[in-house]
């Protein structure tokens, strides 16, 4: 480490003050073993951590079609597409992780390689970014060179160089294309549709002996009916869905892991609380198991040797302040863009209106598509993707009559400062340059109430 402003980096590393002016040595903090702590095995109480099957609660019905579609393989059959829908936090990329871990390892008993080769398409968010994904996680899984970089060559180029891999290395491939929905791409039609196309026809297009599947997952329920035409007529899915987890299923998923903890370091009170607030957040046991984590945290940074009631409370307390504003963060491009134009023009209205109505803010939204030159949807489809935030605690919405033969408006009224949401929404790089057209938004979103006013 380099250290350019001329202090010591002896003396840098050894000692701060603290705010009573003492000095507390870093370096002794740092090297000193924790003395007592609450966690045996952390690694359990990540929601990311690949699980045994005996751990895996309340999913019965959905991992035993899972192990039928791909149990196939071990005889060398084909084995079908696959579609895990249903909302964050139900076992979706759980199950099917844990199922292809044994799949892979009878295989390798059989003598066989079969490959599980899986991306989030909430980075890549472009097909060929994506195929460059796909192409870099089989030569992880195989120890090669990718052999195509991830600039300067076509997307049909890292296709093949993915299909050169298959062929010469795997008896078997499963694709796994997580939040599926995420990947939009810059044009009007949404780009999974032809990277779920190839995919689909992979053993033709690849020339490849041995079975292949494509398991796309996503927390959109209606997903396949956004697919175009060619990408419906090659993905024919097997579609499974989870749904929510109820509190008497979580609190079995975290008796399941208690074991992440020392013995008698959680008192009894503590996973009954735990799994109360998962299922009041929608079933999510991915939200309930870290706040498990957090509240072992909390209790170690007291200097406790037991997670107490009080523990999860502030854990829950920590979590609800952003978790609204972490959801945001995490939807897809149209959704955010969606709700901006709902936050725009309650933040720009002149008199800041408690409900918005969903006119003005559609017009909102098209100008503001317009500006990012970036898709336009239905306002159909723009209601959807705002009322859908409702089911997350970001908005409400309600329908008012207008009077008698008059018709019906929708309006929407947020449950967090528009600002908050607006700043959130651009440290999305592509709506950062929002911040300089905030006179030309403040001034549609005025004409568009006017004229709203004007008519109603």
């Amino acid at each position: 480490m380099t250290f350019e402003n001329g202090s010591d980096s002896a003396d840098s590393s050894q000692e701060a003050t603290n705010g009573d002016g003492g000095g507390i040595s870093i370096r002794d903090r740092l090297q000193t073993e924790s003395s007592g702590g609450v966690f045996a095995n952390k690694d359990l109480v990540r929601s990311d951590t690949i699980i045994d099957e005996d751990r895996i609660v309340g999913r019965d019905d959905q991992l035993g079609r899972v192990v039928d579609n791909l149990k196939p393989v071990l005889q060398n059959e084909g084995i079908p597409d696959m579609l895990l829908s249903g909302p964050s936090g139900t076992g979706k990329s759980l199950i099917i992780h844990a199922v292809c871990k044994q799949i892979v390892e009878l295989c390798e008993s059989q003598g066989k390689t079969f490959g599980v080769i899986s991306i989030n398409c909430e980075g890549p968010k472009t097909a060929d970014r994506a195929v460059y994904r796909l192409v870099k996680a089989a030569a992880d899984d195989l120890g090669v060179d990718p052999g195509v970089p991830q600039t300067g060559v076509s997307t049909d180029q890292k296709l093949e160089r993915l299909y050169e891999l298959m062929r010469e290395y795997y008896d078997g491939v499963l694709f796994i294309l997580d939040e599926i929905d995420m990947l939009e791409g810059p044009y009007q039609e949404a780009e999974y549709n032809s990277l779920i196309y190839q995919l689909s026809r992979a053993r033709k297009l690849a020339d490849f002996d041995g079975p292949i599947s494509l398991t796309t997952i996503t927390n959109y329920a209606d997903f396949m009916k956004d697919l175009n035409s060619r990408a419906q007529s090659s993905y024919n899915p097997d579609d499974i869905f989870f749904d929510d987890y109820d509190a008497n299923q979580l609190r079995s998923i975290l008796r399941n892991r208690r074991d992440a903890f020392k013995p008698d370091s959680l008192a009894d009170d503590v996973v009954p609380l735990v799994a109360a607030f998962g299922s009041q957040t929608h079933g999510d046991a991915r939200k309930a198991i870290d706040l498990l984590r957090w509240a072992g945290e909390l209790a170690e940074r007291r200097g406790a040797d037991t997670v107490i009631e009080t523990d999860v409370r502030d854990a829950q307390e920590k979590y609800t302040e952003n978790r609204k504003l972490r959801h945001i963060s995490g939807i897809s491009t149209q959704k955010k863009l969606s709700i901006y134009a709902v936050a725009a023009t309650a933040h720009y209205a002149r008199e800041h209106p408690e409900w918005i109505p969903a006119g003005p803010a559609f017009k909102t939204y098209q100008f503001i598509a317009d500006t990012m030159d970036a898709d336009q949807y239905s306002r159909e489809t723009f209601v959807n993707h705002v009322t859908e935030q409702s089911t997350y605690g970001v908005l409400d919405f309600e329908r008012r009559g207008k009077g008698r033969g008059r018709g019906v408006h929708m309006y929407f009224s947020l449950s967090e400062d528009p600002e908050t949401i607006m700043e959130t929404i651009r440290e999305d790089s592509r709506f950062e340059d929002l911040a300089h057209e905030e006179a030309t938004i403040r001034a549609v979103v005025r004409e568009r109430l006017k004229q709203f006013r004007s008519k109603n």
